[in-house]
This record gives structure tokens, sequence and C-alpha cells, in this order.
């Protein structure tokens, strides 16, 4: 049995050592990442049983990315292997005033020509508990928005709880489009993970000036936000929704809040975070909500656990946090200062 299976892209991630930008690299860092895979993977490395469906193609590259699961403990058996290419992208971390940059090198790859039949979907889904994509995944091509749009049915059929992040990608689609898009999608969706932004641009839940702070929501604002997605969208059982404030390309400050078993709004506390590795931050958050979900803890400990897990990602190199279930409970435990241990 599967806690969590996700479906979507795993790409090639390219990087200039260090902070130096593309135009100054003469070489680049290997890694891969996408946002299904950085969430699978860091569930399983804290103790949750995970699966991972994409096409891959028949070669080295694509072993190389069936590998990299693998060491995790991500169960790879319901990839299939067809495709020319895996998509690459090249990533120019920021730092400072310089916010990081990405250029995407994507077109054609392998999981574009999915196909009916390429994913035995009834079989894998029977088995899993909690079935997670990302918007990423329905903006790459109408074959895998067709493929999405199955697997969500199947998984509802088969008993799976659908969670969904609406992640949305500017150099994917836009607004107009990807409103289209996911509104047909919410639907189907159990467990909504995503971000004040994207829910107010892409659901087009419009919230008036009264309710800003310059271009921040203000409490009360948040809280208008969550209560008219959840009457927009009332087959959503869980609705987590998270916040981002940049101070700098090497500082955020990060916090989520929810709707607790007593029907309260709740917010976590506000964690300001210094960033090594801004990316796979979000997936990181998601991880966390998804292991608080499974584990049956109470809404404030879920967002505890969810905003750690965000904040300790940005000090990992690469896309996806790895880190171990004993690592999550000791910093909650409150000894998360960053001394050493010895």
């Amino acid at each position: 049995m599967f806690e969590v299976t996700s479906f979507g892209e795993i790409m090639l991630r390219l990087s200039p050592p260090g902070y130096q930008r593309i135009l100054q690299a003469t070489s680049f860092d290997i890694n891969f990442g996408g946002a299904e895979a950085n969430v699978v993977v860091a569930l399983s490395n804290i103790g949750v049983k995970t699966s991972y469906v994409t096409l891959l193609p028949q070669n080295p590259i694509g072993d190389a990315t069936v590998n990299f699961l693998r060491r995790y403990g991500v169960d790879t058996s319901y990839i299939k292997r067809k495709g020319k290419r895996i998509g690459i992208y090249f990533l120019e971390k920021g730092v400072g005033q310089r916010a990081s940059s990405v250029v995407y090198d994507r077109a054609d790859s392998a999981i574009n020509e999915i196909q009916p039949g390429d994913i035995d979907w009834e079989d894998i889904l029977k088995k899993t508990k909690i079935f997670f994509s990302t918007g990423i995944t329905a903006a790459l091509s109408q074959n895998v928005l067709n493929e999405l749009k199955v697997a969500f049915k199947t998984a509802k059929n088969a008993g799976a709880k659908v969670a969904f992040d609406i992640n949305y990608r500017s150099k994917l689609w836009n607004y107009e489009r990807a409103n289209e898009v996911i509104s047909d999608l919410m639907s189907y969706v159990d467990i909504l993970i995503t971000n004040e932004e994207h829910v107010r641009r892409v659901l087009k839940i419009d919230m008036e000036e009264k309710y800003f702070e310059g271009i921040d929501l203000t409490t009360d604002g948040q809280k208008i936000l969550f209560e008219r997605l959840q009457t927009k969208y009332q087959n959503l059982e869980r609705i987590i929704l998270a916040a981002r404030r940049s101070i700098s390309a090497s500082k955020n400050i990060f916090f989520a809040y929810t709707k607790d078993e007593n029907g309260n709004i709740v917010f976590s506390k506000k964690r300001e975070i210094e960033v090594i590795d801004r990316v796979g931050g979000g997936d990181a958050f998601t991880a966390g909500v998804l292991y608080g979900i499974l584990r049956e803890l109470e809404s404030d400990k879920m967002l505890e656990v969810a905003t750690y897990m965000c904040a300790l990602k940005h000090t990992v190199e690469g896309d996806s946090l790895i880190t171990s279930e004993d690592e999550i409970k000791q910093a909650l435990g409150h000894d998360s200062s960053g001394m050493m241990k010895r």
C-alpha cells in the first residue's frame, strides 16, 4: 500500500557552482527535481511509503533519474520508459538583491508523449491513500492534462484522496488558461495546498483593497480569502494556505494557515528563513502537510511540521528536502537552533 502517489515531470537540473551566473559558468552541478517528485522524496525520507509516476527515456539519463528516486526509497515501478529526452532546467541561484532565475529546456520531453494506457492508473490508485499532483503537470501539454484528469477520476473511484497544489508557473501558461483548466480540476480535489497569490490570481477570488496592507493581505483579509475559497469549492475537505514574504533573495518569512478541528482558522508562527537554495521550499511544505494528514496530527501541529520542513529545505542544496523523521521530531522538540550536535 502506498500512502502517497504523485504524478508529474522530473527534470535534470543544471546550475552553476555557488552563486555564479549562467553567463559566467564553465561547469554545472547536476541534480534532479520537479514538484511532485520533490514531495515524494521528502515524504519517503520521513518514513512515508511513496510511489512516483512519470515517463522517462530509456537511456542513461533516464536510468540516473530512476536511481535518484530509488536512492531515497521512492517506488519507481510505475514509471513508463518511453520518449527521447528528459526535460532540463537551468537554475541561477539568487543572493541578496538578485533573484533566482530559471531557464527551461523541456519542450518535447518524454512525459508529453504520454498516451492512454501507458499508465495502469486503476492498479496503482487502488493501492494509494493520497494521490498528489500540481498545476505544473496540468500546464505541460494536452496529452498530460488528459491523463491527469483520468488519474483524478480513477483516484476518486478507488477511494483515494486527491491532493493538489495550484503551483502556477508563468513560463508555462497565463492566468486565463490556468483558471480555465484548474477550475475544471477543482471538482476532484479533496485537499488543496497552495498559496494566497495563486488562489487570488488563478482561482479569481477577488479581494477588496481594504483587506491589504501594501501588497500583503491583512489577517482579516487572510480569513476572508479562506472563507471565500471554501464557499466557492465546497467539496474541499482540507484547505491549507501558505504565504511568503521576501525580504531579499537570501531572507524570506514564511507562514501558513488552515481550519482546525473546531472550525477555527489557525495560523502557524512566522518563520524567518535563511535561503541557501530556494527551489523546492513549497514542495517540502506540501510534504509536511501530507505527513500531518496521514499521521492524524492536530492542525496546529501539522502547520508546525510543514513550515519547519519548508524552512529546512532552504538550507539544503538541490530540489528535494533531504532529512529524516527523527530530525523533524527533534527540531519540533525545540532543538532547532542550528547548534552543532556532538
